[in-house]
C-alpha cells in the first residue's frame, strides 16, 4: 500500500490537527527512521501520563513506553515492506511503568517528505478487565457446578432431585443405584411412586408437608423399596430449591438398616448375657476394678455363698472375709495392671453364709461397662472334685501296682516269645541248609559220577594195553584204539570237572559272602549269576524256569551276603507260592541302571498273583498262606528288613490276582555304614554258625 501523504504539506494544518486531537484513541506520529515523536494527542498524554510538549521530539525508546521493544522493531519492519499493521495487541508502558494493554493500528505516511509513522492505539484494559471479570465469574460457576457434581456423584448417601408437587426424578447419584439397585435410566422421568420408591407413600407425604412449615427437614426417618423388592430403613434429610422456575424437592438419603440391625443385635446380645449370666450353673460376678465392689451376681454364686445378691452389692469381697488367704485376693487384681485376663487359679474360699471352705478355680477377664473397667469373675466349685480326684489317686496307684505286675507277666511271656522266634529262626536256617545242601550235592553227583566212569573205563583199557604191551601182543591197531578212546575219555572227565569246578566256585563265593557278611565291592551282574547257578538245582522238578538278565557294567560297594539272601528268598518265595497247583511257570530278574548312584532290581513271575487284601501284610513276620503246611512267615519279613535296614533301600510290591507279581528293589550303590548294617543285623536275627545262606532269617 503506497504510504499516505496529507493534502497540505503544512504539518500545523488546521484540519488535520484537528481530526489528529479528536481522535477517540490514543494516537502518535513519529518518524520512521529513528521513532522520534511529531506528535501525540490529548488521549495518548492522558492514557501514558506524559505531557505533549515532554513527548514530542522525544524518542520512543529513551521514553521507554515499549513493554517489549521487539514490537516496535517487528512493526517497523512490517511498515517497511510496506504494508499496514491493524489491531496488534502490544503493551505499552506509562510513566509510571504501568502495563497498557492496546490494540495497535500503523501505517507510513509522508510529511514534508520525510517518511512517518501514524500509530492508533486503541486501550482494551477495561475491557480486558471485564472480560477476566466475566471469565472468573464463569470459572467460579464452573467450579461450584463441578464441586456440586462431584460433591452428588461422589456422595457415600443417595441424594435424589425430584419435582415435589409429583415426585418426577430428576437426578439421581450413584449411590441411590447402590442403595436401591434402580439403574439411572430407569429411574429418570419416572415418579418415585410409580418406580416403587416409597412403598408407605404417606412418609413422602409428610416429608412435603414438613417442608412447608420448616425450610429443612432433617433425619426423618422412613422406608424405602428397592428393586429386589426388599426394604431399607433410611434417614433422610431434605430441603426445596428451584430449579428453572419449578420447586424441586433434593434429599440425602443414610441407609441405617445394618445400623437398626446392629443395634437390636446388640440388644439381643445383652439378652444374651443376661439369660447366660444368670442361668450359668456356676457363680458369676460382676466387679468394679477400681475399688473391688460388687456390680452383680448370679445365683449360682449366692448358693455357692449362702448369701443373697442384695446384700453384697456395692460391697467387697475382702469386706465379706470370702477370702482364707487375702494375699490370694490382692494377687488376682493385681493381674489386671499387666493384663485383660486372669488365667484359672486355685484358690479357698469362706461361703458367707455356711459352714466350711470351698475350693474354686477363679477366673476374670477386664470389660467396659458403663464407661467403667469391671472384671467378669467365674468361680467352679471344685470341692467335690478334689475328693473325687484323691480316691482316684488311691485307686493309681493300686492299679499301677497291678499294672507292675502285669508288666513283669508280660515281659517274661514276651521273653518266651522271642525264645521260641529264635528258635523257629534256627529251624528254618536248617531246613535251608540242608535243602541248599542236598541240592547241590545232588546237582555235584552227575559231573563227578560221570567222572568216576569214565575214569574206571579209562583205568580198565590201560590195563588191558599194559598186559597187551608185556605179553608182546600189542599191535598198532589197538594202540591207536586205546589214544583214540583216551581221548574221549580224557574230554568227558574234562567237562564233567569243570561243571563241578563251577558249581564249587559259585557255592563257595556264596557261602563265604553269607558266612562272613563282609562287604565287598562287586559286580552286580556276576553275583546275580552265581546265585543263579547255586539256586539252580530247585528248578530240576518241573518246568520251571529262571531267567537272569544282566544291566549295565555296575558295581557296588555293599553286602553281596545279604542281596544273595534276598535272591534266594524271593525266588524261593516264588516258586512255593506263586505256581502252586502249576506245573510251569517263569521267573524273570532284570536289573536296571536308574541313575549314577542308584540301581532298581525287579522279580517277576507270570503266577498266581497275591490277593489285594493280602498285600499290605506280606511282609508283617509270621504272616503265611501256608500255615500248618511248612510256611513260617518270616521268610518277606526278613527280605524286608534286609533291604531296608541292611542294604538301605526300599522295596515294593505289585501283583494283580491271576497276573503275576512284581517285586522292586532299589538300592544305593554305597551301602549304609557297617555299624548300622550290624545293628540291623542283630535286630532281624542273632547270628548262625556254618555255611549258610541263612544267617538272617529261613526261606519260606
Amino acid at each position: 500500500m503506497p504510504p499516505l501523504t496529507p493534502p497540505h504539506s503544512d504539518t500545523t494544518d488546521t484540519g488535520f490537527s484537528a481530526l489528529f486531537q479528536l481522535m477517540p484513541d490514543m494516537a502518535a506520529l513519529a518518524t520512521l527512521d529513528d521513532d522520534q515523536l511529531i506528535d501525540v494527542n490529548d488521549n495518548w498524554c492522558a492514557a501514558l501520563g506524559y505531557e505533549r510538549d515532554e513527548s514530542i521530539g522525544s524518542n520512543c525508546r529513551e521514553l521507554r513506553i515499549w513493554h517489549d521493544p521487539d514490537d516496535l522493531r517487528q512493526i517497523r519492519a512490517e511498515l517497511l515492506a510496506g504494508h499496514t499493521v491493524v489491531d496488534r495487541p502490544v503493551v505499552l508502558l506509562t510513566k509510571a511503568g504501568t502495563p497498557v494493554e492496546t490494540l495497535l493500528r500503523a501505517r507510513t505516511l509522508h510529511i514534508g517528505g520525510q517518511a512517518c509513522i501514524l500509530a492508533v492505539c486503541q486501550d482494551i484494559t477495561p475491557r480486558r478487565r471485564l472480560e477476566k471479570a466475566r471469565q472468573d465469574a464463569a470459572e467460579a460457576q464452573r467450579i461450584s457446578e463441578v464441586m456440586f457434581s462431584t460433591a452428588f456423584h461422589s456422595s457415600p448417601e443417595a441424594i435424589t432431585l425430584s419435582r415435589l408437587k409429583d415426585g418426577k426424578l430428576l437426578a439421581v447419584n450413584p449411590a441411590f443405584v447402590t442403595l436401591t439397585g434402580w439403574e439411572r435410566d430407569t429411574a429418570l422421568g419416572t415418579t418415585a411412586h410409580a418406580l416403587g420408591l416409597w412403598p408407605y407413600p404417606e412418609e413422602r407425604v409428610a416429608i412435603v408437608e414438613l417442608l412447608q412449615e420448616h425450610a429443612v427437614l432433617r433425619d426423618f426417618q422412613c422406608t424405602l423399596g428397592t428393586a429386589d423388592g426388599s426394604h431399607r430403613d433410611c434417614l433422610v434429610n431434605a430441603s426445596t430449591v428451584d430449579i428453572a422456575g419449578q420447586t424441586c424437592l433434593i434429599c440425602i438419603i443414610r441407609d441405617v438398616t445394618d445400623q437398626k440391625a446392629a443395634v437390636a443385635s446388640l440388644h439381643d446380645s445383652q439378652n444374651k448375657f443376661s439369660t447366660i449370666f444368670n442361668s450359668a450353673p456356676f457363680a458369676l460376678a460382676l466387679t468394679r476394678i477400681r475399688d473391688r465392689a460388687y456390680l452383680d451376681a448370679n445365683p449360682a454364686w449366692e448358693r455357692l455363698f449362702g448369701c443373697p445378691r442384695d446384700e453384697i452389692i456395692t460391697r467387697t469381697s475382702g469386706e465379706l472375709g470370702c477370702w482364707l488367704d487375702p494375699a490370694d485376693y490382692d494377687d488376682l487384681y493385681a493381674c489386671f495392671a499387666t493384663s485383660d485376663e486372669v488365667g484359672q487359679r486355685e484358690v479357698r474360699l469362706r461361703p458367707i453364709g455356711r459352714s466350711g471352705t470351698a475350693n474354686c478355680l477363679v477366673s476374670a477377664r477386664r470389660l467396659r461397662v458403663r464407661g467403667e473397667d469391671c472384671a467378669l469373675w467365674s468361680m467352679v466349685d471344685i470341692s467335690e472334685l478334689r475328693r473325687v480326684q484323691a480316691h482316684i489317686e488311691d485307686l493309681n496307684q493300686s492299679l499301677e501296682r497291678r499294672v507292675a505286675e502285669r508288666t513283669a507277666e508280660l515281659t517274661k511271656a514276651l521273653g518266651i516269645l522271642h525264645q521260641t522266634q529264635e528258635e523257629l529262626i534256627r529251624s528254618e536256617k536248617m531246613a535251608a541248609l540242608g535243602s541248599l545242601v542236598a541240592g547241590i550235592a545232588h546237582e555235584l553227583n552227575t559231573p563227578i559220577g560221570n567222572s568216576v566212569t569214565v575214569a574206571s573205563t579209562l583205568a580198565a583199557r590201560t590195563d588191558d594195553l599194559v598186559a597187551a604191551y608185556s605179553g608182546g601182543k600189542l599191535r598198532r591197531a589197538d594202540f591207536d584204539r586205546f589214544t583214540e578212546d583216551a581221548r574221549h575219555a580224557v574230554d568227558l572227565l574234562m567237562r564233567s570237572l569243570l561243571r563241578a569246578e563251577e558249581l564249587v566256585r559259585s557255592f563257595k563265593q556264596v557261602a563265604v559272602d553269607q558266612t562272613s557278611e563282609q562287604r565287598r565291592r562287586f559286580d552286580l551282574n556276576e553275583v546275580l549269576r552265581e546265585m543263579a547257578i547255586t539256586i539252580s538245582p530247585m528248578f530240576k522238578h518241573g518246568e520251571f524256569t529262571l531267567e537272569v538278565r544282566e544291566a549295565g557294567a555296575f558295581t557296588l560297594d555293599s553286602y553281596p551276603g545279604p542281596l544273595g539272601q534276598v535272591f534266594t528268598n524271593l525266588v524261593t518265595n516264588a516258586l512255593l507260592h506263586a505256581f502252586e497247583g502249576r506245573t510251569r511257570g517263569r521267573i524273570t530278574v532284570t536289573p536296571q541302571v536308574v541313575d549314577a548312584d542308584t540301581l532298581q532290581i525287579e522279580f517277576a513271575d507270570d503266577g498266581l498273583g497275591i490277593p489285594v487284601a493280602d498285600q499290605r501284610r506280606i511282609f508283617d513276620p509270621f504272616f503265611t498262606t501256608r500255615l500248618g503246611r511248612g510256611g513260617t512267615g518270616l521268610g518277606l519279613h526278613i527280605v524286608y528288613n534286609l533291604v531296608t535296614q541292611v542294604l538301605g533301600g526300599r522295596i515294593t510290591v505289585h501283583s494283580s490276582p491271576g497276573a503275576g507279581t512284581r517285586f522292586i528293589l532299589t538300592l544305593p550303590r554305597t551301602a549304609p555304614a557297617r555299624s548300622e548294617v550290624r545293628a540291623a543285623t542283630e535286630a532281624t536275627t542273632g547270628a548262625g554258625p556254618g555255611l549258610n545262606f541263612d544267617d538272617f532269617g529261613p526261606i519260606i
